[in-house]
């Protein structure tokens, strides 16, 4: 407690929080020094609200406990850096990070792309719902299973192949690898932004539909 400027209390309570959830005495002692950490140089509240967060991301991004205050310092450096705080990233990741890591994003690429969205937007919780939209639009998710998550289904495009060619002819850029998987929605989005600003209005209200349907769009277009 001492060590990282907490209370033994507050070190007690997040060990046994993260022992419940199923780690060794070693890892939830590790994991509660980092979060301790992340409660010190973020807004955070409360050690529970903070252990909160970073269970849902190292568990989205399969990290371990050793890796956690890798976890901490990613969130410190942006919060520092750029027009969104650590626990602004954090919840912007409880919304998204399972989402953004089964479209192949690193942790390091969705925190990017949350504080490039934020910097517009300045609202974390709209942020993750909307990289979560976007990201499962870029993978030709179905217009059934986006209005299950609670999500707008308009402009939804199913079919791969024509995900593909729409974005395509819009953009110049491809949003599958040479062997045909996914790129990342940090690649796509970045490739694309790079072209955004020679587009016409009228070519960008549609690939903006397409990506992010109408609720999302303008996270989409301030990532952009």
């Amino acid at each position: 407690a001492d060590k990282v400027g907490s209370t033994i209390k507050e070190i007690v309570s997040s060990t046994a929080d993260w022992a419940r959830i199923g780690y060794s005495l070693k890892d939830a002692t590790t994991l509660a020094e980092s979060t301790a950490v992340l409660l010190n140089v973020s807004e955070f509240k409360s050690i529970e609200d903070a252990t909160s967060a970073l269970t849902s991301t190292l568990q989205a991004f399969g990290y371990t406990a050793s890796q956690s205050m890798n976890v901490v310092d990613v969130m410190n450096e942006v919060g520092n850096s750029f027009a969104v705080s650590s626990d602004g990233i954090a919840t912007a990741l409880q919304d998204s990070a399972s989402s953004l890591m089964a479209a192949n994003n690193s942790y390091e690429e969705a925190v990017a792309l949350i504080a490039a969205a934020n910097r517009v937007v300045q609202d974390p919780n709209s942020v993750g719902a909307a990289l979560r939209t976007i990201s499962l639009r870029l993978r030709g998710t179905s217009a059934k299973e986006l209005e299950e998550a609670g999500e707008d289904a308009t402009g939804a495009i199913e079919s791969k192949s024509k995900l593909r060619s729409k974005i395509k002819g819009y953009t110049g850029i491809d949003i599958l690898t040479d062997s045909g998987a996914y790129k990342s929605t940090y690649e796509i989005l970045l490739e694309i932004s790079k072209v955004w600003k020679d587009m016409s209005d009228i070519d960008q209200a549609a690939l903006l539909e397409i990506i992010a349907g109408k609720t999302r769009s303008n996270t989409a277009a301030a990532i952009l």
